[in-house]
């Protein structure tokens, strides 16, 4: 049994060391653990290390300084003329409506004696029937002669009468009546009175021959024609309506506050404003010239506007036939452009470098961006005129800045130009942004 026993405990001992791994080499991997990540870390410190001292190095640099692009114009300081815009309608200065004063039949008439035809101051128009008004004449004639023939005689009776009186009566005293009717006073008053009627007659119906004759009252161009060839027409029959061709006038509606710009002449002969008339469309304008010359006394029923009267010489071109200019057209609607009161030193800029409606933008000599307010004395569609706030040689901003900061960096893009050069190349007749 001992020896039995004994061989059974061997047995158990080597089976309990094959499934048990002893103390060494639990301590072997607990060290194995904790020392591989320890190295992973380690080699990873010192790659990042080498690569941080070996790669390259962004070195420092200073901060860029921002600046705007921005297109300039100088200020000059000048005198200019201040130009009102607006608009008008072109009417007749001279229309009558023409109209017969005899009746009779028409057998002539003038070659232009059409609707737009041209007539000179003076020319025949058109021929009434004059035989009746010749025969009248010669019959008024008769008259006279009779007339005549019967004064002479009186005259002769009064001769004879008067030798009568002084044989008959003496130096006997009268009553003035008697000696007037012995003296035969009341005849020789009425064959004076006879001759004065017939002689009066004659001139009647020597007129009535002469207005057979329908002559142009002034040059003219015929608008509308009421009567042809063999027409009858009576006393007061409207023939034509006539409109004068030598001036036309403009009636131009403007601002009751811009009056005082204008010069307007209280009587013939004072000083006017000179007046530029554009005509056409915007594609193909042409102007003429004119002057203003009268002030209507009421306003505009609708717009409560001033009306003025602008006069244009020749509108139709016929005194200088070899000029292109197209003729002005009764009821045609222009743009006027009137020359008001000259002002001294002040600066001509573009309306659109007006912002605010009251500020510009400078660029002051430190490239830096001044936002200032300005004292301005008229404005229209394309200029601004400026009096106080400005100097003379400085810079003016003329093209947008997308956020304006008052004192921020800006960097002329382009040689500065002249402002009054830039300013009349805007005053053309063409449509411009507004602002």
């Amino acid at each position: 049994m001992n020896d039995d026993g004994h061989m059974k405990t061997v047995s158990v001992e080597k089976e309990t060391s094959r499934h048990h791994p002893t103390t060494y080499t639990r301590w072997f991997r607990i060290v194995l653990k904790a020392v591989v990540p320890l190295l992973i870390l380690g080699v990873g410190i010192a790659g990042a290390s080498y690569i941080s001292n070996t790669g390259p190095k962004a070195g420092k640099r200073q901060p860029v300084k921002t600046e705007t692009l921005v297109q300039v114009e100088i200020l000059h300081q000048s005198s200019e003329r201040v130009v009102v815009p607006a608009m008008g309608t072109v009417t007749a200065a001279r229309v009558i409506a023409l109209k017969a004063c005899v009746s009779g039949e028409i057998i002539a008439l003038h070659p232009e004696f059409i609707e737009g035809g041209f007539l000179k101051q003076g020319a025949h128009i058109l021929q009434i029937d004059p035989e009746d008004y010749k025969l009248a004449v010669k019959e008024k004639q008769s008259q006279v002669t009779n007339a005549i023939y019967e004064l002479k005689l009186e005259m002769g009776h009064q001769e004879v009468a008067q030798r009568e009186w002084e044989l008959l009566n003496g130096q006997n005293p009268t009553s003035a009546q008697d000696g007037e009717l012995a003296l035969r006073k009341p005849h020789l008053e009425k064959a004076q009175a006879n001759l004065a009627a017939a002689e009066a007659e004659l001139a009647q119906a020597e007129l009535d021959l002469k207005r057979t004759v329908i002559h142009a009252p002034f040059n003219a161009i015929v608008r509308t024609k009421n009567v042809d060839l063999g027409s009858h027409v009576s006393v007061n029959d409207q023939l034509a309506d006539l409109v004068g061709t030598d001036e036309y006038w403009i009636k131009v509606s403007i601002p009751v506050d811009r009056l005082k710009w204008i010069s307007i002449p209280r009587m013939t002969g004072d000083t006017d404003s000179k007046v530029r008339i554009i005509c056409g469309n915007d594609s193909e304008p042409y102007e003429r010239t004119g002057t203003v010359f009268k002030l209507l006394s009421d306003l505009e029923t609708e717009g409560r506007m001033a009306r003025v009267l602008v006069s244009v010489k020749d509108p139709l071109g016929l005194k200088t036939p070899k000029t292109k200019r197209l003729p002005l057209l009764i009821g045609q609607y222009v743009r006027v452009e009137i020359q008001g009161r000259k002002l001294k030193n002040v600066f001509r800029i573009p309306r659109t470098a007006l912002r605010d409606n009251q500020k510009v933008w400078i660029r002051g000599d430190d490239g830096k961006l001044d936002i200032r307010e300005v004292d301005i004395v008229w404005r229209d569609t394309h200029t601004v005129l400026v009096k106080d706030g400005l100097k003379d040689g400085e810079a003016l901003i003329v093209s947008d800045l997308a956020i304006p900061v008052d004192g921020m960096n800006v960097r002329i893009a382009q040689p500065s130009g002249d402002v009054s050069k830039s300013v009349t190349e805007q005053s053309q007749p063409e449509k411009l942004s507004k602002r």
